[in-house]
């Protein structure tokens, strides 16, 4: 039986919370025009060993979708799991509509840029 840790939800919270403020101190420096997190922070789910960042970043970029994020990664180098999901201006409102993460962005995220 492995011990129990008491309070690491609250401390994994506070880590979690101190990156995304970081970020959003950051990142408009960097090209992002808006950010929006999503997941399990937005859902009011307990914050758990495995509880990442997960964000919505509108950035004007010519890279394909798959390497978008690695420039987030790279530049800003999370300190705590952080998933960046990176869409130009027109793509947002283009998909917006239609793509199932950015419908529930718009119902349920919280915008934090």
């Amino acid at each position: 039986m492995s011990p129990m840790m008491f309070g690491f939800g609250r401390q994994r919270r506070r880590m979690i919370e101190a990156e995304m403020q970081r970020f959003v101190e950051e990142m408009p420096q960097l090209g992002m025009t808006r950010l929006i997190l999503v997941g399990d922070l937005v859902s009011g789910e307990p914050t758990k060993p495995d509880t990442t960042l997960e964000l919505i970043v509108v950035q004007e970029t010519d890279e394909p979708f798959h390497r978008r994020s690695d420039f987030w990664v790279t530049h800003l180098r999370p300190a705590v799991g952080t998933t960046f999901h990176v869409f130009t201006e027109s793509e947002f409102f283009k998909l917006a509509e239609n793509d199932p993460l950015l419908i529930r962005a718009q119902q349920y995220g919280d915008q934090l840029y």
